[in-house]
């Protein structure tokens, strides 16, 4: 989505903007006030230490929260001496180096999680007596949605989640993340669109970030999130990518388990890093291997 400069300004909501992207020295940024943060979304080619003081002067003149960072371990020296914390850790997730998710709060109130014994006990229940979904042929119910699904995929998106980081309730966002990086899938039934997901897909690095899950309040509680999650794995393998990964609301009992049952471990936790549905979350970070890594023989 690092291209959709307009997309990510406007939205279809009166009154709300959503975050900005734009691009400094060769990284792509997001900041904002829906999300109160600065997030360095990809540094490129560019020098950390630059970027480092971007992002600084972006969280200052704004009066942000929060400074989220996703980049190669090879190049966090910089952001970990000035104070940042690896939040998460994703192996192989570069060519050649491990992602970290970094971490840095100007308002350090913002640090602190409210209720850490609720979400160690969702994580609890997401994982306990868990049955292994291996699933590996293709789902007749499930397709990749097209051009003309756009308006009910949009009224999807608006009756499940009120707010949302991006603005996938936009037809017009639908169709320009369609033809740049994003594949979506959706579920449908006697014309009724019951349940979607989205894989963002990064070509550079060959990872695929599974995401946007979205089902129709009538049609939960039937796996589809589940089935969605093992066809876009399919596809997204078929297609040559390496690692999947997911940022899945860590308060989500049943988003977190579909991703254990498939497999995905647990790579850390983003502390109040996104806004969903009005508030501020918590976010865990699961991954898994769709091919084994390079061993660079």
């Amino acid at each position: 989505m690092n291209s959709l400069l307009a997309s990510l300004t406007d939205s279809p909501q009166a009154g709300f903007q959503f975050d900005q992207v734009l691009h400094h020295a060769g990284a792509t940024l997001q900041h904002g006030p829906n999300n109160d943060r600065v997030y360095l979304m990809s540094l490129g080619q560019a020098d950390p230490h630059e970027v480092l003081c971007e992002v600084h002067h972006l969280a200052d003149q704004h009066g942000y929260g929060k400074i989220f960072a996703k980049l190669p371990h090879t190049q966090a020296e910089p952001f970990l001496n000035q104070g940042y914390r690896v939040e998460a850790r994703i192996p192989d997730f570069y060519p050649d180096a491990d992602a970290v998710f970094l971490g840095h709060y100007p308002e350090p109130e913002r640090a602190q999680v409210a209720e850490p014994e609720a979400l160690h006990t969702t994580l609890q229940q997401a994982t306990l007596d868990l049955k292994p979904d291996g699933r590996s042929r293709h789902d007749p119910a499930i397709r990749l949605m097209h051009e003309a699904d756009v308006d009910k995929m949009a009224a999807l998106y608006r009756q499940v989640f009120p707010s949302y980081p991006f603005p996938i309730t936009d037809r017009d966002f639908l169709l320009e993340t369609m033809a740049d990086n994003v594949a979506y899938f959706g579920v449908e039934k006697d014309g009724a669109l019951l349940a979607l997901a989205s894989a963002e897909q990064c070509h550079q690095s060959g990872t695929v970030e599974m995401t946007d899950f979205a089902t129709a309040p009538a049609a939960r509680g039937q796996g589809w999130a589940q089935r969605l999650l093992a066809q876009m794995e399919l596809a997204m393998e078929a297609q040559g990518h390496r690692v999947a990964y997911t940022i899945a609301r860590a308060v989500s009992v049943g988003m977190n388990r579909t991703f254990a049952r498939r497999q995905y471990q647990m790579a850390g936790r983003l502390v109040n890093n996104t806004q969903i549905s009005g508030q501020i979350e918590s976010m865990n970070v699961w991954y898994k291997p769709l091919r084994p890594a390079s061993n660079g023989g």
